[in-house]
Formats: C-alpha cells, structure tokens, sequence
C-alpha cells in the first residue's frame, strides 16, 4: 500500500476486475526480463531469475499466502485450527516446504518454457491465475467471521469484476495463444471453481491467504502444462 493512501472495501472490490490486466502488465515484464537475461546468461540461470523477478515484483505476497495456507492446512484437522494456524505470520514446515516446492517447479517449467523461446505463455499464465483470483471470490465465502483483509475480494458481490476480468483474460489468452489460449482460460476457470468447492469443505470458504495461495499454484500449473506440451 502507498503510505498516506487508504482503501476501502469498495475501492478493493471495485479494483478486482483489474487484476486480469495486472497479471498481464506483469507477463509481459517477465517475458521481457527473460528475453533480457538469456542474451547474458544460460537458460537455466535465466529460468531461476525469471522465478526472481516475479516474487520480487509481486513483493512476494502470494508467496507469503501460501506458506501461511500450507501450514493451516497441514497443522489443523479443523477448520478453526487451520484458520488460527494461518494467521501466524511465522513460516512453519508445512510453508517451507510448499514455498520450495512451488518455485522449483515454476523454475524447472520456465526453463522449458524459456529454452524454447515460448513468450506467450509468459505473458499469459499471470493473467489468467490472476483471473483465478476473480473466479475463486466471486464463487466462494469469507471463512473467518467479522471482517478480514480479503473480506471485499470474497462473496457474490464481488460478481461484476467476472466482466471485465473475463473480458481480458479471454482477449489475451485469444489474442496470444488462439485456441490453446482458449483451453488454458477455460481449463483455469474450471480449476478455480473446483478449488472453491473444496476450500468451501475444508474451511468454510476462502481468506485472503487462500486467494493468494491459488493464485501461485494456478500461475505454476499454467506453466507446468504448457512447458510439458509444447517444450
């Protein structure tokens, strides 16, 4: 947050349909770090710095969401336990092990990705995990009671933000990668929607955390699958 600005709900839940665009602003920076990288470095460095500057530029804020939801899960058999688990800032084994887990294999998948120059998928795979985010809130309910940090980016009034977070992420997928495009959008909606039906049973619905969880695990997946069929 930029120190003397404040949001409220409404400003955060009005800035949804966004982060679509966001993700893509940020893809095409990556694809452009990586062009840059590997005229100095071999692909495998690169892959490694490419794994970097996305946790450097995102300020390593879903990173942070998916130890804190590893560690609710992995500690707490209940819901109110895995909730009061996630809440620790701490990293504990369950975290360290997701966090090193998730950036090997986004590293190993961009070297795929990156050895044969596959740009698009770079560009694309942000935004649509970020339209991931969109999917999962809108589908899903704050789990904890009272109000939360991610409270405004949860529940169905959060819906709207599906059109123009849907429009750019179809246009880009479209635009970038044509039909295969088409299946990564839809393949991400449809993994969106299952995770917030799992979420729903686990822990009664989703936090901030979790949004930002399924956003790193989306983004990674969407560059496993590609690096597998068209490296």
């Amino acid at each position: 947050m930029v120190p003397g600005l404040t949001a409220t709900e409404r400003d955060i839940r009005a800035s949804l349909g966004f982060y679509p665009l966001v993700g893509l602003v940020i893809g095409g920076l990556l694809a452009g770090f990586d062009w840059a990288c590997k005229g100095l470095w071999p692909p495998e460095v690169a892959a490694v710095l490419d794994v970097a500057f996305l946790a450097a530029i995102t300020r390593g804020l879903h990173l942070d969401g998916l130890a804190d939801v590893a560690d609710g899960l992995g500690g707490g058999v209940e819901p109110e336990r895995a909730l009061e688990i996630m809440k620790d800032s701490r990293v504990g084994p369950f975290g360290a092990v997701a966090l090193v887990l998730l950036l090997a294999l986004k590293a190993v998948s961009l070297f795929g990705l990156t050895v044969h120059s596959h740009w698009e998928v770079l560009v694309t795979a942000p935004c649509l995990s970020r339209w991931g985010i969109n999917v999962l809130g809108a589908s899903s309910r704050y789990a904890r009671p009272g109000r939360g940090l991610g409270r405004a980016c949860v529940g169905p009034e959060t819906a709207p933000s599906l059109l123009l977070g849907g429009a750019t992420a179809l246009a880009a997928s479209a635009i970038l990668m044509g039909w295969f495009g088409a299946i990564l959008l839809i393949s991400a909606s449809a993994w969106s929607l299952c995770m917030a039906a799992w979420f729903r049973r686990r822990l009664g619905g989703v936090t901030g955390d979790v949004l930002g969880a399924h956003a790193e695990i989306t983004e990674t997946l969407l560059f496993l699958f590609c690096s597998g069929l068209l490296g």
